[in-house]
């Protein structure tokens, strides 16, 4: 079998050197090749800095300044219409933040590959994921035959794969093929659930998303641990109050589109309002994470959407 030809793209934003180069330490020898997208502004030139320092091993690694933060959303689409008018294979995505096991890229490959040998049209293969912030393997989220809702497993489900309904972007394998019908990332969520739309758009429009346990990426949700009690206590990530605000306004905006189901919808605003408990109740930022959460609701049900302040 022909090798995929796969274009690795990295969104970054202010990045660091301990997450950024070992990121693409791993991803370099694993892809075709490398694009960097940099939302950095235009006055911080640390991307250049940090590249001096990476060996890289002969592959091909490009970087786009933007000089501005234009969202994750957009910054995605110019590495995907660059793989889609280089006529790579596939795309994967990745945040800066992202450490992907060796063979990740191969294994996600590999998946795709025999999924297409029996007939399914893939819309995008995904690893494990290891909360980095919570130190927590994140579950997948699938329907299960006879249940209303969707449910959630754990990776252990998912060998060699499973059917899956949405996805986070980071680690995430697009067939360019399924890219050209699809579509590409609605631009105006600026970030929080760009991935979530797209997975919802995948599968109105025939396509089926899959996760394996057989390779993982270690990924950072939130900013940092904290302690919630529902029936016992449980580790749970914070995100700052600008982050919780564009996430309960992208998720308002996300339930009004016509590809969301209804069933999801109502399952997955329990998991929001879990969030809101959390947020609002045991982090550290109480207050302001509650005037956040309120006006992210309050401009999603507005229908507001693009950078908060714009």
């Amino acid at each position: 079998m022909v090798a995929s030809r796969i274009l690795g793209i990295i969104v970054t934003y202010f990045p660091t050197s301990e997450g950024l180069l070992p990121l693409l330490q791993s991803l370099d020898s694993q892809v075709t090749a490398l694009l960097i997208i940099d939302n950095t502004s235009r006055e911080d030139d640390r991307i250049t800095q940090m590249l001096g320092q990476f060996g890289s091993g002969g592959g091909d690694l490009r970087v786009l300044r933007v000089g501005k933060n234009i969202g994750i959303g957009a910054a995605q689409n110019i590495g995907l219409e660059v793989a889609l008018a280089e006529q790579f294979d596939c795309a994967l995505l990745c945040d800066q933040d992202s450490i992907p096991a060796a063979g990740m890229v191969a294994a996600l490959c590999d998946c795709r590959d025999r999924l297409r040998a029996q007939g399914i049209s893939v819309g995008c293969v995904c690893p494990e994921y290891f909360d980095q912030t919570t130190r927590q393997a994140f579950p997948f989220q699938i329907k299960q035959g006879g249940r209303v809702f969707y449910s959630t497993v754990s990776g252990e489900s998912a060998r060699p794969w499973i059917e899956i309904i949405t996805t986070i972007s980071s680690g995430t394998l697009i067939p360019c093929n399924a890219l050209q019908q699809v579509g590409l990332m609605r631009e105006e969520f600026f970030i929080d659930h760009v991935d979530t739309e797209w997975c919802h758009r995948a599968r109105a429009r025939g396509f089926r998303l899959f996760g394996t346990a057989l390779t993982r990426l270690e990924h950072r949700l939130g900013d940092a641990p904290f302690s919630v009690w529902y029936f016992g206590w449980h580790k749970h990530s914070e995100y700052s109050p600008t982050r919780l605000y564009y996430r309960f306004r992208n998720f308002v905006l996300l339930c009004q589109l016509p590809h969301v189901p209804l069933r999801w919808t109502i399952r997955a605003s329990w998991y929001w309002a879990g969030n809101l408990y959390a947020h609002t109740l045991f982090s550290r930022s109480k207050l302001a994470n509650a005037k956040a959460i309120v006006h992210g609701l309050w401009d999603g049900i507005l229908g507001k959407s693009g950078r908060l302040g714009s």
